[in-house]
């Protein structure tokens, strides 16, 4: 599927899995091949096909992803009362989930505008304890391009949402 057409879709969304789980996650590839996930609470689409996420943490993700720099993140829209609105109705309105794959770049210093979105983003958490904790020193991102998607899909009841593209089959993926 065309990631440029359905950019906005994408965009749309992460930012209601960041609303209802705080984080998505990203897939990097361990030095002997096994698949390695770790939760990403920072990463900031942008324009059409990049984002960049803040890197302070994940230890093994940054070995491997100095290694190789392929990336699979999965973003998908938790919460109670959306999943059983959409199993009351027996359909989801808006699209549960997405998967997004590319190519991470080199750990480089953030802008301030960058580090100025971030700030925006978590200034709702900044009474809390675990503020300093976990963000004071948000200071290094990497940006990563996304090369393809694909939408998370549960049968016939994501049916229709990203444009009639969606395959004959009815099982979940």
């Amino acid at each position: 599927m065309d990631i440029m057409m359905h950019w906005d879709a994408i965009c749309d969304v992460f930012e209601r899995t960041l609303k209802t789980t705080g984080f998505c996650a990203m897939a990097t590839v361990n030095p002997d091949g096994s698949p390695h996930i770790t939760p990403i609470g920072s990463l900031i689409l942008h324009a059409p096909g990049q984002a960049y996420y803040f890197e302070k943490f994940p230890k093994t993700m940054r070995r491997n992803i100095d290694q190789d720099s392929r990336v699979c993140v999965l973003a998908v829209r938790g919460g109670f009362w959306n999943t059983m609105a959409s199993l009351f109705r027996g359909r989801y309105t808006t699209a549960p989930g997405v998967r997004l794959t590319g190519v991470a770049g080199e750990l480089r210093p953030a802008t301030e505008a960058q580090e100025r979105l971030w700030r925006e983003r978590i200034k709702m958490f900044r009474w809390l304890k675990g503020y300093d904790l976990l963000w004071k020193d948000m200071a290094h991102v990497r940006d990563i391009r996304f090369d393809s998607f694909e939408p998370v899909r549960v049968g016939l009841m994501t049916k229709g949402l990203w444009g009639g593209m969606e395959p004959l089959e009815t099982h979940s993926q």
